[in-house]
């Protein structure tokens, strides 16, 4: 049973909610909630409840801070206005689809789940404040029915206006831009005919199910998606990006930028031909990386020929390397950049690997030579090369297998000069760019900030929010709408990260959705009819600024 309490503290009255139960015997308390001061609480009506100390009290405890603070996000960029203006859905009765996004983005941020289990989720969340609707609509079947209006070029639409919008209203930086394509695992076996459903290479090792491709294009502030494409889970990603440079210019110029000021961000598996026709085609600036293997000459670069300095804002110390090499039909300049950390972390690792490996094949051949199918020199030879693998451990471990069929010894050495003259290469990454005007260090930094967007994916993957993957959706509109959902979740978790990168609260996605999360509100029913009364539940010290800076007690419930 749930009471209220009231305590007398140096001449002055606190109130509580606490459970009694009657355990072994006894009547124990079982849980206590601190309400406050009694004469700081007169506006919720206590007196009255003290008067009858057997009331019985129902307390439930809502999920408060996360979902006010990324409503009020969804509120601030008018998202189901955006939405709803865009799929010619009306509202004829319960929510319109602006809505029905809205509850779903936010939940992926809150607490993931099927569409199946959001009825349950939205009763004990303090979004169900927010709309009058029967929480039983909220179903799998009525977003199925809601995702048909989503198709391809709609979303399109919608993503365009969110990003004039966004762009416009917070004045986004969009000097830099970051691009990358990635791929999540389904356990959905697809529909007939799906094109997005395929067996395809998994970037998570999940190659037994079929795969979903997308990729994101974000800004420096705080990672914000500016634009997406999802697409089947069999296509490469250099093949994807012969056509992504053309889509990027006109999402820019839509934008009201000019693509010749803009410089695009991306990793070496995007490369093709067709690719960087086009980029120097519309004078798109870039900055990529090269596989290593393709200028393998550089990484023997001698180190008295590197330049030492300082990346800005981490004031991390590297070496670089300049030059100019002619790639994909012009020249570009080209750095080789050396992180002695990284080197020396790679090379400490080499070596494990490197023992390891010679350990390995000791231990097998320790009481196997010259012993039945071991007897022989060839088949010797052909195991040890298995054993060993692929370069560079084939270059610096040396076997010799001495003697005869049946009469074998086996020798395992180490090639010193071999080994460091790989260690040499370690550490060392190959840039280049079309940015001739730019810094060394400007180059590198930039490129650098590519972990914005690896950031982005590693958040959008993390199965405690947004959660794109695993999906059980099968067919593609529901698929498109899905990847859509989380990164409409994305947009709302970035842009409240901006807001509050802005009024000095700096702090990462973790931080934020863990300190919001651990504010709750207190519904509190003194009687089936009786209208509820609300109370803040303590909140963390940690999580205080956050609360204040986003005055989010106005969002509370009267």
């Amino acid at each position: 049973m749930v009471y209220l309490t009231r305590k007398k503290k140096k001449g002055k009255y606190y109130l509580y909610l606490e459970e009694k139960a009657w355990i072994n015997g006894r009547t124990r308390r079982v849980w206590q909630k601190y309400l406050g001061p009694e004469d700081k609480l007169k506006d919720i009506k206590f007196n009255s409840l003290l008067t009858r100390l057997d009331n019985r009290v129902e307390v439930k405890i809502i999920e408060f801070g996360i979902s006010a603070a990324l409503w009020q996000m969804a509120e601030e960029i008018e998202l189901a206005k955006i939405i709803d203006a865009h799929t010619g859905k009306e509202r004829n009765q319960n929510l319109s689809l602006g809505e029905y996004i809205t509850i779903a983005a936010i939940n992926r941020c809150v607490a993931p789940c099927s569409k199946s289990k959001l009825k349950q989720w939205y009763e004990k969340d303090w979004l169900s404040t927010r709309y009058d609707v029967e929480p039983k609509v909220l179903n799998a079947q009525t977003y199925w029915n809601h995702f048909q209006y989503l198709n391809k070029e709609v979303l399109a639409q919608i993503e365009l206006a969110f990003g004039q919008f966004v762009v416009d209203k917070y004045d986004l930086d969009l000097d830099s831009l970051f691009y990358d394509p990635t791929n999540f695992f389904t356990f959905s076996k697809g529909g007939e005919g799906s094109e997005l459903l395929q067996f395809g290479h998994s970037k998570e090792n999940r190659n037994g199910c079929r795969l979903v491709n997308y990729s994101l294009l974000c800004a420096r502030e705080s990672g914000i998606p500016l634009m997406h494409e999802t697409y089947a889970g069999n296509v490469q990603d250099a093949r994807e990006f012969k056509e992504v440079p053309q889509r990027i210019a006109n999402r820019l110029r839509a934008l009201g930028r000019d693509p010749e000021r803009i410089t695009l961000v991306f990793d070496k598996g995007n490369h093709s031909k067709e690719a960087f026709a086009a980029i120097d085609q519309m004078g798109l600036g870039f900055i990529a990386s090269r596989k290593n293997s393709t200028h393998k000459e550089l990484l023997h670069t001698p180190r008295d020929k590197f330049i030492k300095t300082v990346l800005p804002l981490t004031k991390k110390a590297v070496e670089y390397f300049k030059t100019t090499k002619k790639i994909y039909g012009k020249n570009r300049i080209l750095y080789v950049v050396l992180d002695p950390l990284k080197q020396k972390k790679h090379a400490i690792k080499f070596n494990e690997n490197l023992e390891k490996k010679v350990l390995e094949i000791k231990e097998y051949f320790k009481d196997r030579l010259n012993v039945k199918m071991w007897s022989k020199k060839e088949a010797v030879e052909k195991k040890l090369k298995s054993i060993i693998g692929r370069r560079p451990l084939t270059d610096v471990i040396i076997t010799e297998v001495l003697g005869t069929d049946g009469n074998m010894t086996l020798k395992v050495s180490i090639d010193e000069k071999a080994r460091k003259a790989h260690e040499a290469t370690l550490g060392r990454t190959i840039l280049f760019t079309n940015r001739e005007e730019w810094t060394p260090e400007a180059v590198i930094w930039g490129y650098r900030e590519q972990y914005i967007v690896e950031h982005a994916f590693r958040d959008m993957k993390s199965p405690t929010s947004i959660a794109i993957r695993p999906m059980y959706h099968h067919a593609d509109s529901s698929v498109r709408a899905h990847v859509f959902l989380c990164v409409i979740s994305l947009l709302l978790l970035s842009l409240l990260r901006l807001k509050l990168a802005r009024k000095s609260v700096p702090t990462s996605y973790n931080e934020l959705l863990s300190e919001l999360r651990a504010i709750h509100a207190l519904k509190i029913l003194t009687s089936p009819k009786a209208k509820p009364l609300w109370k803040l539940e303590k909140i963390p010290k940690s999580a205080s600024k956050l609360f204040k800076t986003l005055n989010l007690r106005r969002l509370l419930p009267n």
